[in-house]
């Protein structure tokens, strides 16, 4: 669970959040808050300044929530927005002056989402702190990653472009709020006969899809290779989930997700017709 942290001067730390469910209809990242890609992987026509600031902020945006803690703090407040990876919501009281700091998640939160976080910030309530708790396991996926990717990344394959199918499952299924890395993984070194076949995996700590090379094959079809995209999107989107007392990488709400996917009848049925084909490749 990510963090509330407060000064421990002034306030104490809100109890352990619940987590909240999965909204079925995934946002679009913020237009108040750009975070600029790291250039190695992205890209971009443009050169941003290798310092930071990382993050670019709607300065109107920032305002308006700054006005709304300042209404209801007996007092000056000064607001600062970040990109932090563990700190989502952090605020200290010092000469009588309010400073807080918040990820850029919450400049378009819903209004009661950021009523409670000002009801939070400005009078500690605990309530308020559960809501904000809620929201910030929701959309847990809008914090970068928080360990740098190492290896070189490869989304063009012979056959298959990783890069634009996965533009294409973002924008068709997630609104382009999935906002992960993917390349293809290397070619396992193998003397036996492969028995199982692991055709993609996600890194959460690296917010990183690798797809089995095995998946570049002319005779793979691109919506087969868009479904498994789609699969590990999903876990970035939805973490694993408690039942029964133990951890559920593909709990019902996830499977139920996942047969939204267009193709998901036909994928699951060419799946198991060459799986065997796919061991041997």
């Amino acid at each position: 669970m990510r963090q509330l942290t407060v000064s421990p001067t002034f306030e104490p730390l809100a109890g352990r959040l619940a987590r909240g469910p999965l909204a079925k209809t995934l946002p679009r990242f913020p237009t108040a808050a750009l975070r600029v890609p790291d250039a190695k992987h992205t890209p971009l026509p443009f050169v941003f300044p290798k310092t930071h600031p990382q993050i670019f902020v709607h300065e109107g945006v920032r305002q308006r929530l700054e006005r709304r803690l300042a209404a209801a703090f007996p007092g000056p407040v000064q607001l600062a927005i970040t990109d932090n990876r563990h700190d989502m919501v952090s605020f200290a009281r010092r000469e009588g002056v309010l400073r807080a700091r918040v990820h850029m998640m919450f400049l378009d939160a819903p209004t009661r989402v950021q009523r409670a976080l000002v009801q939070y910030i400005a009078e500690g309530d605990r309530d308020a702190s559960l809501v904000v708790g809620r929201y910030i396991d929701v959309h847990g996926y809008r914090i970068r990653a928080t360990r740098p990717v190492q290896m070189t990344l490869v989304t063009r394959g012979r056959y298959h472009d990783l890069l634009s199918l996965a533009q294409r499952v973002n924008g068709a299924y997630f609104g382009g709020a999935a906002d992960v890395l993917v390349t293809w993984g290397r070619a396992p070194r193998r003397e036996t006969p492969r028995t199982t076949i692991k055709l993609g995996s996600y890194s959460a700590v690296e917010r990183l899809v690798r797809l089995h090379p095995s998946l570049d094959r002319t005779w793979v079809p691109r919506y087969f290779v868009e479904f498994v995209l789609f699969h590990e999107m999903l876990h970035h989107l939805m973490p694993q989930s408690r039942g029964a007392g133990r951890h559920m990488l593909h709990p019902p709400e996830f499977r139920a997700r996942e047969a939204e996917f267009r193709h998901y009848a036909r994928a699951v049925a060419w799946e198991r017709a060459h799986l065997a084909r796919l061991l041997r490749s």
